[in-house]
């Protein structure tokens, strides 16, 4: 059966909307997964991982992912209300926080050791390939998007997935979904990746194949559980590499 394709301007309203559905969405996301232990601690009951503490450390982590959410927010609806200079504008002001975002994903990532947050099934230092393995395909998705920001539809994709990459794992991970054993962590860790449905539905509609850039974020989303997963199964011994790495445990 073929897909129907929507005529162009239908397309551009509808794609409009669609964006700014899915920012609002991938917020939703977030504070379903992290209300209990972050936004809404000591409001409402905690789910089976709470926070054991919040140091400053994850509390700047904290404010940070939550501004970078704020932002892709404020970039969808800038477009939707057409105020394309604003977007150029904040867009640069994004880039360069996403570039300190990536300081604080690994600090937080080493530090957590001495909290020991991880859950039942692993170690502190194992657990830290988690946070880590996100590290580079978030920074080749936001640099990808940047580099084409002249081309719209690859760069809301790259940008779109960069979001989903932040929140698949953290945020769901959370969630009182499956028990807190391997195979219930891998479980939740795949589930992340249907975050990406919408966004393939969106594709085979408005273009009747899925977009390359889709692709591309799809596929860094992955490899970001690959890792981890092959940590675990295969009791690869990442801790003894893990124990070397700059700022471990401070």
């Amino acid at each position: 059966m073929a897909t129907i394709i929507a005529p162009p301007v239908d397309r551009k309203a509808s794609e409009r909307k669609f964006y700014s559905r899915m920012a609002l969405f991938l917020v939703f996301v977030v504070l379903l997964g992290f209300g209990p232990s972050f936004y809404l601690r000591d409001i409402v009951p905690s789910y089976p991982r709470p926070n054991p503490t919040l140091p400053p450390a994850v509390i700047l982590h904290g404010a940070v992912f939550t501004i970078w959410m704020a932002l892709i927010i404020a970039q969808t609806q800038l477009i939707a209300a057409r105020k394309h200079q604003v977007h150029m504008r904040l867009g640069i002001a994004g880039m360069l926080f996403a570039i300190v975002m990536i300081p604080v994903m690994y600090l937080t990532a080493v530090w957590q050791v001495v909290r020991a947050n991880q859950p039942p099934f692993t170690d502190p230092l194992t657990w830290t390939i988690v946070p880590l393995a996100v590290i580079i395909p978030f920074a080749a998705l936001v640099w990808g998007g940047w580099a084409n920001r002249r081309n719209v539809q690859t760069h809301k994709r790259l940008m779109l997935s960069a979001a989903i990459l932040v929140v698949m794992g953290p945020a769901i991970g959370r969630l009182p979904i499956a028990p807190p054993v391997l195979a219930g962590f891998t479980v939740q860790l795949l589930l992340g990746l249907a975050l990406f449905v919408p966004l393939l539905i969106w594709d085979r509609r408005s273009l009747g194949h899925v977009h390359p850039a889709t692709k591309f974020g799809f596929g860094m989303a992955a490899i970001s559980i690959a890792i981890p997963l092959a940590v675990f199964w295969g009791n690869l011994p990442w801790a003894r590499l893990a124990a070397h790495l700059p700022g471990i445990g401070a």
